[in-house]
């Protein structure tokens, strides 16, 4: 998963993507939703759309518990707001588990102030950024340099 998301934009990310895919498959079956889940969330453009042709999965929806279940209240938020808001902010929300994972798997702990800014973001591409960046930093401080 971490190579999927460091090299997410990079000549070789539809075979990352692919072996990351078959890896997932031989997980659990709720596991294996969650990780293809991540696969499609932070893999480029041009490569998701290639492993969706291979795969027969135009137009991919998430498959995980826990992906739908944030992508519902991000929706159902928007409906009640009456703006497409909502729906990033499903997506953020999944997003931002994702950021804290990764930090949490490099052994770093982000700062109230860092932990505040994350929650803060609704934007996905912002949250991917971040996410991306937290796969080689050498510290947490490294994530947000680019703002």
């Amino acid at each position: 998963m971490l190579s999927v998301i460091a090299h997410a934009e990079d000549p070789e990310a539809v075979e990352i993507g692919r072996s990351a895919l078959a890896a997932a498959a031989k997980l659990d079956e709720e596991r294996a939703r969650f990780y293809a889940d991540l696969v499609y969330a932070y893999i480029g453009e041009a490569a998701r759309k290639i492993l969706e042709t291979d795969m027969g999965l135009q137009n991919y929806e998430f498959q995980s518990e826990f992906a739908k279940r944030f992508i519902a209240q991000g929706r159902a938020q928007g409906r009640d707001e009456g703006r497409d808001e909502g729906r990033a902010e499903g997506e953020a929300t999944g997003l931002r588990a994702a950021l804290h994972a990764v930090a949490e798997a490099r052994g770093f702990e982000l700062s109230e102030a860092q932990r505040q800014r994350v929650e803060a973001c609704i934007d996905p591409e912002t949250l991917k950024r971040w996410t991306r960046a937290a796969v080689t930093a050498a510290s947490s401080d490294v994530l947000f340099a680019d703002a």
